[in-house]
């Protein structure tokens, strides 16, 4: 049986594929278990995250013990994977394919409750001399990193490790735009809390605090991963305009186990 370092060797080969299992095996190593098959050429992977340390979750599936991480290109393999994933808690379920989704299905009874698409391009980018790069915002700009969930309490410490930087424009004490940048495995980082004041949204400052993130993803040779709710036209079109590209579809399914769908329910 291979062990989690061979499994997340075999996973890096392909890491903009597989970044949703890396991230989390990277974030939070004494939560999760990783479970692998292959036969022949297909292979499948699951990664099950006890949800306790990942605020996300906590907050946006309360109901839910565990998060099951499944990447893959043979669904027959993702069934077999699934006698991993306990029956009786709460499941949410993020998968790249709607064969997988359409697999745990018949095993487990669930609803489908989000979709996420993620964005990357190769193409250089400039900087903006108006946008400041920081590992030191202004509390404004924690605050409305704060509206949008991502706590400073988490933020914070990747800041001051190096882990993550800022980009900010406008005042100190009221920005035009904000967003950050943050590591997500190896050197595929991630752009998020890309916001602006209601009042002045639609004047471009956002794709400018997002244009020079990339900019200092280019000059450190990172590559960027953007991640937008599918129901976020605005944020899909600020990815569009700035000349990202769509690489990867996660498909978040909610089980709840009083939904449990047993083998006699299933007819």
């Amino acid at each position: 049986m291979a062990s989690t370092d061979d499994i997340i060797r075999l996973l890096a080969r392909d890491p903009l594929r597989n970044i949703v299992l890396l991230k989390h095996l990277e974030a939070f190593p004494d939560h999760t278990t990783v479970h692998h098959l292959a036969n022949g050429s297909s292979a499948a992977t699951l990664v099950l995250l006890d949800t306790t340390p990942s605020a996300y979750d906590q907050a946006a599936y309360p109901a839910a013990s565990y998060a099951a991480l499944i990447s893959g290109d043979d669904p027959a393999l993702t069934l077999r994977l699934l006698d991993a994933v306990p029956n009786d808690a709460g499941v949410v379920f993020k998968v790249a394919s709607e064969a997988d989704g359409a697999a745990i299905a018949t095993r487990f009874a669930v609803e489908r409750t989000a979709e996420f698409w993620s964005f990357t391009s190769r193409a250089p980018f400039d900087d903006d001399v108006d946008v400041r790069l920081t590992q030191t915002p202004s509390e404004a700009a924690f605050d409305l990193f704060a509206a949008q969930g991502h706590a400073r309490s988490w933020l914070k410490p990747l800041l001051r490790d190096d882990a993550a930087f800022a980009c900010v424009i406008g005042p100190e004490r009221r920005p035009s735009a904000v967003c950050f940048a943050f590591a997500n495995y190896g050197t595929v980082w991630e752009i998020g809390g890309v916001v602006a004041p209601l009042e002045i949204r639609g004047r471009g400052y956002a794709s400018r605090v997002v244009r020079t993130a990339l900019a200092e993803f280019a000059r450190r040779r990172l590559t960027p991963r953007y991640q937008v709710d599918r129901n976020n036209t605005p944020s899909i079109r600020l990815a569009e305009s700035v000349g990202l590209q769509r690489f990867l579809t996660i498909t978040h399914f909610l089980h709840l186990p009083l939904a449990d769908k047993s083998p006699a329910q299933a007819g």
